[in-house]
C-alpha cells in the first residue's frame, strides 16, 4: 500500500436517492479512534429514523482501517466506502453513509453503487489537503529554561502546549515529523532540559 498523503479539512455532505431510498454521505477528519466514534454517534443521533448507518475509515500511523455494512448485505456498504478513501489516498478520515430505505430492494449491486456514489460526492464536496504526519513530544525539566525554550516554540510557532505534570511543568509540542529535527536542535541549547 502506497504511502498516504492527503486529508480533508471539514465536515461534507453529499446526499442522493436511488429507487426512493435516500443516502447521505458525511465525510470528516478524525485524528484516532476515538473522534470518529464520536462523530459516528453524533450523526446516527441526528439521523435517528434512518435505517442504516454504514460507515469506513482510514486512521493512524501505521494505518488502520475498518469498514462497517450495519446491518446491510456483507461487502454490500462498509468495503465500497472504504474503496474511496483508499482509492483517493485519504488518511485520517472516516465517511458515514446514512441510508433511509425507500420501500425497494436494490440488490448488491445496486447499494455497492449507491455507497460508492455517496461516499465520491462527500469527497468531491470537501477539501482535499495535503497530509502531514505530527509527532507529540514532551519536554521536561527547569522552569525557567522550559520557560525560555517555550518562547523559541512561539516564535518558531510550534504547536505548544504548557501541561503541570505534578511538580514537574512540561511542554506538550505536536509537530510534523519533518520539523521534529529543528526542535531538537533548539532544545540542545539547553542542558537541563530533557524530552521524549
Amino acid at each position: 500500500m502506497s504511502v498516504k498523503k492527503r486529508t480533508v479539512s471539514c465536515v461534507s455532505e453529499y446526499s442522493l436517492t436511488q429507487q426512493k431510498s435516500k443516502f447521505i454521505a458525511l465525510l470528516f477528519p478524525c485524528a484516532d479512534e476515538d473522534a470518529f466514534k464520536f462523530n459516528l454517534n453524533r450523526f446516527k443521533s441526528l439521523h435517528s429514523k434512518a435505517g442504516h448507518a454504514c460507515y469506513a475509515y482510514q486512521i493512524g500511523n501505521p494505518i488502520q482501517t475498518r469498514a462497517n455494512d450495519d446491518g446491510e448485505p456483507a461487502g454490500s456498504a462498509g468495503l465500497p466506502i472504504l474503496g474511496q478513501l483508499k482509492s483517493h489516498e485519504l488518511i485520517n478520515v472516516g465517511c458515514v453513509v446514512i441510508r433511509y430505505y425507500g420501500g425497494t430492494k436494490l440488490g448488491v449491486p445496486g447499494l455497492i453503487a449507491a455507497y460508492k456514489t455517496a461516499c465520491l460526492g462527500a469527497i468531491q464536496e470537501n477539501e482535499i489537503i495535503p497530509y502531514q504526519a505530527v509527532q507529540t513530544l514532551h519536554v521536561v525539566g527547569e522552569y525557567e529554561s522550559l520557560m525560555k525554550f517555550l518562547s523559541i516554540a512561539n516564535q518558531q510557532k510550534w504547536n505548544v502546549q504548557y501541561l503541570s505534570s505534578g511538580t514537574d511543568p512540561m511542554l506538550q509540542i505536536n509537530i510534523a515529523e519533518e520539523s521534529v529535527p529543528l526542535v531538537m536542535e533548539k532544545l540542545s541549547l539547553f542542558s537541563s532540559l530533557t524530552c521524549y
